[in-house]
């Protein structure tokens, strides 16, 4: 596991590789079918889901453990969090409601999925939050497991395209390969034909792998991303959102997931 001992190399060198992530735009969610589990029913996100998701987001338990650390300052803060996982934003997200089965009520009790095709690193990444009500039963665990199923079947190019990644998520074998890389990630999110010029001989192919940062200090999801099949792969630390301005780091935990695998099973 690499553990870099400063944090700007973690994000300071940009690499062009070639992989298969989910092609954009993606099914929007009128095309999404719900996955049922054993105690869950996994369904993309409606207008109607925002004052569970207020009361969901302004409960500090949770949202301590967020990027931001803290809870939003009304609904029209958290619609704004909400309007990217609806039409038209459902072309670059992939998130879903999560609600018991057993309730039969369709109320959201958690939010998770890919908000970001493209994270600090570069890869998507797996987020996901519940109501504190509701922790501690392995719901996080069985909709990590149903989620990936769904992302796994996400449609992708037949041929590996460009992707810019930090050199540090590659694996250590190909990372000197890689190439020269840049200080800047560089945005060529509506620009393929510019990320295209990036690629050179240097470029090399990488399996797709989907990220997911969890703090040190949450052992709860580190166990879950951990069952459901993530190792793993890096630490890195920041300030702790939840004590802005203080100087207090907290370490986190940076995981990797191999969607091929789970398209194999």
């Amino acid at each position: 596991m690499t553990n870099p001992a400063d944090n700007s190399s973690v994000f300071s060198d940009w690499v062009t590789v070639l992989t298969t992530v989910p092609l954009l735009p993606l099914p929007p969610n009128n095309e999404r079918a719900a996955l049922v589990t054993e105690r869950l029913i996994i369904r993309p996100p409606t207008e109607d889901d925002l004052a569970a998701l207020y009361e969901l987001r302004t409960l500090p338990e949770v949202m301590r453990n967020t990027k931001t650390g803290t809870i939003d300052v009304d609904i029209a803060f958290t619609r704004g969090r909400l309007v990217p996982f609806l039409a038209p934003g459902d072309a670059r997200t992939f998130n879903f409601a999560i609600c018991l089965r057993e309730a039969g009520d369709n109320k959201l009790i958690g939010i998770g999925g890919v908000h970001i095709f493209h994270s600090v690193f570069g890869w998507p990444e797996l987020g996901y939050m519940f109501h504190s009500a509701h922790w501690g039963k392995g719901y996080a665990t069985e909709f990590v497991r149903g989620f990936l199923q769904m992302y796994s079947k996400l449609p992708r190019p037949e041929t590996p395209q460009p992707l810019r990644v930090t050199r540090c998520t590659l694996p250590a074998d190909l990372q000197a390969k890689a190439g020269p890389g840049t200080a800047e990630k560089s945005d060529y999110d509506d620009d393929p034909e510019a990320l295209a010029r990036t690629v050179t001989a240097d470029t090399v192919v990488v399996e797709e792998k989907l990220t997911a940062i969890v703090a040190v200090r949450n052992a709860e999801s580190n166990r879950v991303v951990t069952k459901g099949g993530f190792e793993r792969f890096m630490q890195f630390s920041k300030e702790d959102g939840w004590m802005p301005g203080s100087g207090i780091d907290i370490m986190l935990n940076v995981y990797h997931y191999f969607p091929s695998k789970e398209a194999s099973e």
